[in-house]
């Protein structure tokens, strides 16, 4: 129970959990009708609004990113150049589905806001391919981990002391395989948003459900 109480403490564990309800309840409305499958979907759209709050000031973190790939040599690979790509797209989706934050509370509509979510979605879309093709780059190319290499240096007083290096570690093919799955199931929800690949409301909650329990494991062995 400690532990159920810190992940719903936690921001992100927040996050997972309403966008499970969430998914949940979109499943929900398909198999029903009526006034409760309106409750149902006003439910889902509150949640989703709910969320958008958590990821307001995500462009923070995205363009952090690319500030510290750009420093660190990211344009030397071409996983470098396929992670700017990602948290690029990413910034540019947090920062231009900001915008129509408040049209979205009914405090200020705008004519726009339709365009603007549709850049919005399709960063968004852009962001999930850079991140697929980079978690597939890593898969099948990514140097192996190697081990620490000691060496032996002189001190001032003529003694010798051993040094290690530092150890390059190439990322764990499990976590790279659950992003690519994840990834892959929120690749749908851009795509029925902007109209290229329209696949309906079970399909969406389904895969929503199952990229929330993933990423939401993660969250849940953290805390």
């Amino acid at each position: 129970m400690a532990r159920v109480t810190r992940f719903i403490n936690d921001g992100t564990g927040l996050e997972k959990t309403l966008r499970l309800i969430q998914s949940l309840a979109q499943i929900a409305a398909v198999f029903t009708v009526g006034s409760t499958a309106v409750r149902l979907t006003t439910a889902k759209l509150q949640l989703a609004l709910s969320r958008r709050f958590f990821r307001f000031f995500c462009f923070l973190e995205s363009f952090e990113q690319v500030s510290a790939l750009l420093t660190n040599g990211g344009r030397n690979s071409v996983a470098g150049w396929l992670d700017l790509g990602k948290w690029t797209s990413f910034g540019l989706y947090f920062i231009t589905e900001d915008l129509t934050i408040l049209h979205a509370m009914g405090v200020w509509t705008v004519p726009w806001e339709e365009r603007v979510m549709r850049q919005a979605n399709t960063y968004w879309f852009f962001a999930l391919c850079f991140s697929l093709a980079g978690s597939l780059y890593k898969i099948f190319f990514s140097a192996p981990t190697k081990p620490a290499n000691k060496s032996k240096s002189k001190s001032k007083n003529g003694k010798e002391k051993k040094t290690e290096e530092p150890v390059v570690e190439a990322p764990k093919t499990s976590a790279l395989v659950q992003q690519f799955v994840v990834d892959s199931c929120d690749l749908l929800l851009p795509l029925e948003l902007l109209g290229w690949y329209p696949t309906g409301d079970l399909v969406l909650g389904v895969t929503m459900v199952l990229s929330t329990i993933l990423t939401g494991w993660n969250v849940w062995a953290r805390v």
